[in-house]
């Protein structure tokens, strides 16, 4: 078999779907290429609005790649970009946009993760730039996490999600994906691969990508380790530390009230009703949790008085926000490189 020359054009693939007989743009993503309509995409898109201006097509980051199937010559014909490597722009991302602009499917609150993921990525001011999409799939991702302490659930993307998050500085979606992670996985620091053995490791399928996003976030997370960077496992147990080390005092310490008949109370069921649990299901290292369950025990049924269940419940609200603002900069301080 002949090797390609540095010379010889990369070999590509029309789009089965998105290729136009009357499509006025031809684009080269990775191995795909598709022709579609350049008004459509200039419409929306400051990047592709750009490419009128100029010569060839010819746009910084992309070049113009001579094919023989094409005939360049002809500045009659459709514009031609092809996105280099350096972009990071995925050809199933590029996809994902053509779905929506085409409405075969449009960005919507029923929109899997996955496809919401990929048009946010490639619409977003470093990549293709299409404004309103891009503000529209913010909308629906951010939408995704909880932003409210008290009733914080943890069926949100994962591991897909976090490098999206960093990479668009979403602090508040970043927050709740690593206190997920901490808190919902098997994380244990000796499973951390070093960043040569992460980088040597085999890429994963697109069917394994895709697959992953219908898994539970509840998968252990050794099975999801080499899909997490040593940095952000560095995070995860740097947040886990500071929150036991925050909340460890609060939890073995029974709580107290005004009236000494209802802190023996406290003092009677603290270990059966709050202790116990908390150690059956690592709640240490659950404060949102673990507040939420002993704020829902029928603490007047036990014989508390009605201004102490109150006051006490509103205490333990407190707690849970200080812990989830206490976050902020518990993130800050974790350790972003190696020592």
């Amino acid at each position: 078999m002949n090797q390609p020359t540095d010379n010889e054009d990369i070999l590509v693939q029309n789009h089965p779907i998105y290729w136009f007989p009357d499509g006025s743009l031809i684009l080269d993503v990775e191995v795909q290429r598709f022709k579609v309509h350049h008004t459509l995409l200039s419409r929306h898109s400051r990047f592709f609005s750009a490419v009128e201006a100029k010569k060839e097509g010819h746009l910084e980051g992309t070049t113009h790649q001579k094919s023989g199937a094409l005939n360049d010559e002809n500045r009659d014909g459709p514009k031609h970009v092809v996105l280099e490597p350096k972009s990071k722009i995925k050809a199933a991302d590029v996809e994902a946009l053509l779905q929506h602009l085409y409405h075969d499917a449009p960005l919507s609150k029923d929109s899997p993760a996955s496809h919401v993921m990929s048009v946010l990525l490639v619409s977003s001011p470093q990549h293709l730039d299409f404004p309103v999409i891009h503000k529209r799939a913010l909308e629906l991702f951010e939408d995704f996490f909880p932003k409210n302490p008290e009733s914080f659930t943890h069926n949100h993307p994962l591991y897909d999600a976090l490098p999206i998050a960093t990479e668009l500085n979403l602090h508040e979606v970043r927050k709740a994906i690593i206190y997920s992670l901490v808190t919902t996985t098997e994380f244990d620091v000796d499973d951390i691969l070093p960043t040569n053995e992460v980088e040597n490791q085999a890429p994963q399928s697109s069917s394994e990508l895709n697959g992953s996003m219908a898994e539970s976030p509840l998968t252990p997370f050794p099975k999801k380790i080499q899909r997490l960077s040593p940095a952000d496992a560095r995070i995860c147990m740097s947040l886990m530390t500071k929150v036991i080390d925050h909340f460890t005092p609060i939890l073995f310490t029974p709580a107290a009230t005004r009236h000494m008949e209802c802190t023996d109370v406290f003092a009677r069921l603290w270990m059966p009703l709050v202790i116990q649990p908390a150690l059956e299901d690592d709640g240490v290292y659950k404060p949102l949790e673990t507040l939420q369950r002993i704020k829902e025990i029928d603490w007047a049924g036990h014989g508390l008085c009605t201004s102490c269940v109150v006051e006490k419940r509103e205490e333990w609200t407190y707690e849970q926000k200080t812990v989830w603002d206490l976050m902020d900069r518990w993130l800050s301080e974790a350790p972003l490189q190696q020592a």
